[in-house]
């Protein structure tokens, strides 16, 4: 069974070096690029898949900056996956001076 990986921020800079990366070293893997634009991620997705003939490389659309959106991948990456095996959190986010961390997390994890 394939190794499955997931890495957001997967089409452009190191996250996108990452996939190129890991695919060098073993092309067997099923990477799933985790992206905020999915028209470009499905080009590095071609590309990759290119270079790389053997791997299976797939696409979920997120942006780490939205709860919903987040939330909406989690559960289609556990719909598509049975495990997930590797998971690079690459995307960055620029923090929000409106957004109470503590309530979030409060909300999030409470009963």
């Amino acid at each position: 069974m394939r190794k499955v990986v997931v890495v957001t921020g997967a089409s452009s800079g190191v996250g996108l070096a990452l996939c190129k990366r890991l695919l060098e070293e073993d092309d067997e893997l099923h990477m799933c690029l985790a992206c905020r634009n999915v028209g470009k991620a499905e080009a590095v997705r071609a590309a990759l898949l290119a270079a790389h003939p053997a791997a299976e490389v797939s696409v979920v659309q997120v942006d780490v900056s939205n709860l919903r959106s987040v939330i909406r991948a989690a559960r289609e990456l556990k719909q598509r996956f049975q495990r997930l095996d590797y998971v690079y959190l690459n995307a960055g986010i620029m923090p929000n001076p409106q957004l109470n961390i503590k309530a979030l997390f409060s909300g999030l994890f409470s009963s």
